[in-house]
């Protein structure tokens, strides 16, 4: 049956963090399968505001954007017409306003829509990165008002990992509400990127040398200063790749400043945005992916080394303290403990091939058989439609 979709989120493409990454993926295999899909979005990136165009069409969906100011953005959707009304992220505008407005419809019997959240860790967040002033208001509000309008008009949530939705049912959360459904893989990491990357990216890649990979956004939730500071005490040209937007350019200027005092500025390289079968031909030939983020919900470019054959040393936080566990999938350490990362990198360049790396990588295939992004809009498919039929 054909449905018509509204997608709520701050970002969208050409903006490719893990939400607008898992929004594009999905939402284009629903479309695929004719659902009717619009994304609602602002006209901002990451470092500039205002600067997208009103309207997009990418890869079946339709994008529609708003200048977002304080109070956010109010959507034009028509609600009477409208079969899902899917929130990603748990902001306090616009969703505030939808749910206000979803909950006196609600009350007066008006409410024909279903709504999905999915919060990406957002009901859960990292408070640290917040200022205090923002931090405070932002989780009183979660706590009382947020807490009841996802309980009281909110029909499903999709949560990411099972840290997520653990922690959501801990502060409140209707337990028969959450489903766990986590994130998935692009198609190009099941190819042969060796046959089918560029020679350009190849002999960029080559000219690397040896180095350890992160990808993500540069900014202070990610960490990336730990395994710069844990580089600086593995001597040789090891090199760190740095993969990923700048949210802001102040930490990426503390990177800069930390590389430079620590002599690292040929060693630490910052790529930007690398997309498709370049990133995975990265990976690949990467010796060990370091991702001492501070928290993360559910980390997708974990599953991406996976897929590629790469050992991931990670942060002990959050969402990667469940999704790594020790000597199986990975190593996990102290978020800032850079002489335990630098010899974890050291032990693992060391025993590169033997049997216990080698069990380890077949451990994380066995698990990315299954989670591709198609399959991922798969299973979110039929549970839409459950929630919509209960």
């Amino acid at each position: 049956m054909k449905r018509k979709v509204h997608i709520i989120s701050k970002y969208f493409y050409p903006v490719t963090a893990g939400i607008e990454n898992n929004i594009e993926k999905t939402y284009s295999v629903l479309a695929e399968k004719e659902w009717d899909v619009t994304v609602h979005t602002s006209r901002d990136t990451y470092g500039k505001k205002d600067v997208l165009s009103d309207r997009d069409f990418i890869k079946n969906l339709d994008v529609k954007r708003y200048k977002y100011n304080k109070f956010g953005f109010f959507p034009k959707i028509d609600f009477k017409k409208a079969d899902f009304i899917c929130l990603h992220n748990f902001d306090i505008f616009p969703h505030l306003i939808i749910l206000i407005y979803s909950f006196f419809l609600k009350i007066l019997g008006r409410k024909r829509f279903t709504i999905i959240l999915t919060p990406h860790g957002g009901f859960t967040p990292e408070w640290r990165v917040f200022p205090k002033n923002q931090a405070f208001f932002k989780y009183i509000y979660q706590v009382t008002l947020g807490t009841f309008l996802i309980n009281f008009v909110v029909d499903g949530i999709r949560a990411v990992s099972p840290w997520e939705k653990k922690e959501m049912i801990k502060k409140g959360i209707d337990p028969k509400k959450v489903k766990l459904i986590s994130n998935g893989l692009e198609d190009e990491a099941y190819l042969d990127v060796d046959r089918l990357v560029g020679k350009a990216v190849k002999s960029k890649v080559r000219k690397l040398g040896d180095y350890i990979i992160q990808i993500g956004r540069v900014c202070p939730i990610k960490n990336q200063e730990t395994a710069i500071r844990a580089l600086s005490k593995i001597p040789g040209n090891l090199k760190f790749i740095i993969v990923g937007p700048s949210q802001g350019d102040e930490y990426k200027k503390k990177l800069v400043s930390l590389s430079k005092d620590l002599n690292l500025s040929k060693r630490v390289n910052f790529l930007g945005v690398v997309r498709g079968i370049d990133k995975y031909y990265l990976i690949k030939h990467a010796k060990v992916m370091v991702h001492m983020a501070i928290w993360e919900a559910n980390c997708n470019v974990i599953h991406e080394a996976w897929s590629q054959h790469l050992i991931c040393v990670t942060g002990n936080e959050a969402g990667l303290s469940v999704q790594i566990k020790n000597n199986i999938n990975g190593y996990k350490l102290p978020v800032f403990d850079d002489e335990a990362v630098s010899q974890k990198i050291k032990f693992v360049l060391k025993n590169y091939n033997s049997p216990k790396l080698n069990k380890i990588r077949e451990n994380n295939m066995n698990y990315v058989k299954n989670h591709s992004w198609r399959k991922v809009a798969e299973r979110m498919e039929r549970y839409y439609e459950e929630v919509k039929t209960h």
